[in-house]
């Protein structure tokens, strides 16, 4: 099994592959990293498989691109960021690659919740330590300009020796107030253009995302939703084009994609954490979803 896996997804499988420091554009402790630029990431990234293979953020990101165009799918959905947008997502995060323009720029922020231990936490970033946090935002030209601001700040703090903890901690909190600030100006538009069908549907991901590793009927999440099966059938068929099962199916077989190549799990015990009656179950599932075996699909790019 290859030890690259989580290049770049983990803090502390950056360091065992780079070693803890920095480089003009990247700084990495075991509590916290900071890009400036792809660039600072260009020694590494080759080893990441970009395509066909979901991912599982140990901490939360967030991210603010420069230029180019970044297409990701992200606990199901599929989202696509270009020059000007800002992502911030909380640890445990799902995602996969599906397109990077060559020219993709970008700045990152990572760190542990143990970074924020003992910090007064206002709403979102309280929101983002609780694993709860996706936020998609288009910046205006003066929003950009105070991003660009606070991450050039943080950057050049951070090298401050002894390390600043507490300064640190203030610049990150001061990062979260500003997205809030952000995020609620435009939340009240954002609220008026989303329909009664588009917020249960997004309720409804949210808990396959939550659930979907051990619950797939679609009678669970109709009850959850308050809703019969056959309307919430209807309601995600007029939504997404898809059927419940589908979006249950895609979550399950992302759960197994991350068991298969990041963990040294056998075939039966990720078929037992999977609620599968059997291995060979799970074996003719995963085939008929990915039309390859689990250990192929284990073995594959190796």
């Amino acid at each position: 099994m290859k030890s690259n896996h989580l290049l770049l997804l983990a803090l502390k499988k950056v360091r065992e592959h780079v070693g803890e420091g920095t480089n003009t554009s990247r700084f990495l402790t075991s509590e916290l990293g900071l890009l400036r630029s792809i660039q600072g990431i260009a020694d590494v990234i080759h080893f990441i498989p970009m395509e066909g293979q979901p991912y599982r953020l140990t901490e939360g990101r967030v991210v603010f691109f420069r230029a180019g165009t970044l297409r990701l799918r992200i606990n199901l959905r599929e989202v696509e960021f270009k020059e000007g947008d800002l992502l911030a997502v909380s640890p445990g995060t799902v995602f996969e690659f599906l397109y990077i323009s060559s020219d993709l720029d970008l700045a990152m922020l990572a760190f542990s919740n143990s970074l924020m231990e003992n910090w007064q936490k206002e709403d979102l970033l309280q929101t983002y330590l609780q694993g709860r946090l996706f936020l998609h935002l288009s910046l205006t030209a003066k929003e950009v300009q105070r991003m660009e601001q606070l991450f050039a700040l943080l950057w050049e703090v951070v090298h401050d020796r002894p390390f600043p903890r507490a300064s640190v901690q203030s610049l990150i909190s001061l990062c979260f107030h500003q997205l809030d600030f952000v995020r609620k100006s435009s939340q009240s538009t954002e609220r008026q253009q989303h329909t009664r069908q588009e917020e249960v549907f997004n309720r409804f991901l949210e808990l396959v995302n939550k659930y979907a590793a051990r619950e797939r009927s679609i009678t669970f999440y109709a009850d959850r939703l308050f809703l019969t099966p056959r309307y919430l059938s209807t309601l995600v068929r007029q939504a997404s084009g898809r059927t419940v099962m589908d979006w249950v199916n895609e979550a399950v077989m992302q759960e197994a994609k991350l068991m298969l190549r990041h963990t040294d799990k056998l075939v039966y015990q990720i078929a037992d954490e999977l609620n599968f009656p059997n291995a060979s179950f799970f074996s003719k599932y995963f085939r008929r979803m990915a039309g390859m075996t689990p250990n192929d699909y284990r073995r594959k790019d190796e």
